[in-house]
């Protein structure tokens, strides 16, 4: 049920109002002494306050600043026995949400009620949203380099200027993307993403800006394409540097004009559409290299934003680390609740290419694999599965020899981790001698925690 909060020095007024909005099945707090005001604001949750302007003690514009102060998006409808335009204007001005008169009809202060109680479910749902997108991504950090990130969207969200998000895979561009629409005007219009890698050529232009039913082989009925779909609202690009150079060109055509034109179709439709672009590419060296449009590229680059990779904000991985072993502890039900220290500094130390999406990954498989209440260096060591090929990627030397022995002694040692140390067990599961794998355990020098033998 929604609760609004009622002030007013006048007691009949009062009842009036609280017995109204209840027949409506709204909650209604309803205060004579406006002093108490900021004390039921801060102690409770309301969806609206209805506030009178003249009152002893103190006055209404001056609650009104306090209110805001506290509560930025609670909306607040000033009323008044006498209104003069200065002082709606004032209230206005100064955040109020509407301006009533005292006497006014019933509709319309029901209808002004009933609009501002949306505005406040809508603020609350974006903010969850954001909360949600927030946790999703773990886009989060005390280093510097994130602090500016912050920054830069809150600067560049409120302005319908072209972005271009650049970093390496995993950083969390596309939740740039969606902070930067969700704190612009066009918050509650459509976001629609594009992923550019994953769109055949022959269906770019389709995909793009639709076509009519008939207009090609399988076009079997009519399709909006993403910039109709995203009109008033924002389309981001994800992995921009994989247009081929015809489609640059097409939608460089979009972007100058405003303008698409679907398949099949001999008209034009305007849209009126943000342009959120990202990639993990060099755009410069690719239009040094005749791969970019250097046009195109002037066009997506008003603003840019770059995510650092995570070895460039080493400082944040423990606050990333606490997060995820408690969301994937709770998610499968683990009593574990921290990373031992050498498991921590052995993750610090780990190349992680895939940044933030990598370690995400190696977390949860350390949660999953996990039977104590700490993550252990033999367990993230499992975790991070260094029989990966990025193992050969981040030798220092490719001779042949060494990493097979490489491989084999990490396979002896997943084998036995999954064993909890049985020897016997796992030369079973190996199909070798007990004898061979004690010599290869001292041969590799394998240390098991655990160990029941």
């Amino acid at each position: 049920m929604h609760r609004i909060l009622a002030v007013d020095d006048d007691p009949q007024f009062l009842t009036h109002i609280q017995e109204l909005l209840q027949l409506k099945h709204y909650q209604v707090d309803a205060i004579s002494n406006a002093l108490d005001t900021l004390k039921y604001v801060n102690s409770r949750e309301y969806h609206c306050v209805l506030l009178d302007i003249k009152m002893p003690g103190v006055d209404g514009i001056t609650l009104l600043q306090q209110i805001k102060q506290a509560k930025p998006y609670l909306p607040i409808i000033m009323i008044s026995g006498q209104s003069t335009l200065r002082i709606a204007v004032q209230s206005i001005k100064l955040g109020a949400f509407d301006f009533i008169e005292k006497g006014a009809d019933i509709d319309r202060l029901l209808i002004t009620v009933q609009n501002a109680i949306a505005q406040c479910n809508w603020y609350k749902e974006r903010n969850l949203l954001l909360s949600e997108l927030q946790t999703q991504y773990q886009m989060v950090g005390t280093s510097s380099a994130m602090k500016k990130v912050f920054q830069q969207i809150e600067t560049i969200a409120p302005t319908n200027a072209k972005v271009l998000i650049t970093g390496e895979t995993g950083t969390g561009k596309e939740l740039v993307a969606r902070a930067i629409h969700l704190r612009s005007h066009r918050s509650t219009k459509p976001f629609v993403k594009v992923n550019c890698a994953a769109i055949p050529d022959t269906l770019i232009e389709s995909t793009f800006f639709g076509h009519k039913r008939g207009s090609f082989t399988g076009a079997l009925q009519d399709k909006k394409g993403k910039f109709e779909l995203a009109h008033t609202g924002s389309i981001f690009l994800d992995e921009i540097g994989e247009l081929p150079m015809m489609a640059q060109a097409k939608l460089l055509s979009v972007l100058q004009d405003g303008e698409i034109e679907k398949i099949g179709e001999n008209k034009s439709i305007r849209v009126d559409v943000r342009t959120i672009a990202a990639t993990n590419k060099n755009l410069e060296q690719m239009i040094q290299e005749g791969q970019f449009r250097e046009d195109l590229f002037y066009r997506i680059n008003m603003f840019r934003i770059h995510l650092p990779p995570l070895r460039e904000r080493v400082e944040d991985i423990p606050i990333l680390v606490d997060f995820y072993l408690k969301k994937f502890a709770e998610e499968y039900n683990k009593p574990i609740t921290v990373m031992s220290p050498s498991a921590l500094e052995m993750l610090m130390n780990h190349p992680l290419p895939g940044n933030i999406r990598m370690l995400r990954n190696i977390i949860e498989r350390a949660v999953i694999l996990s039977q104590t209440s700490s993550i252990s260096p033999e367990i993230l060591a499992l975790s991070m599965d260094l029989s990966h090929q990025d193992n050969l990627h981040y030798q220092e030397d490719l001779d042949l020899n060494r990493f097979l022995e490489t491989q084999e002694k990490n396979f002896i040692r997943r084998v036995l981790l999954m064993c909890d140390g049985d020897k016997h067990k796992a030369a079973e599961l190996m199909k070798i001698d007990r004898t061979t794998l004690w010599r290869k355990i001292k041969r590799f020098d394998i240390q098991v925690s655990d160990d029941p033998e």
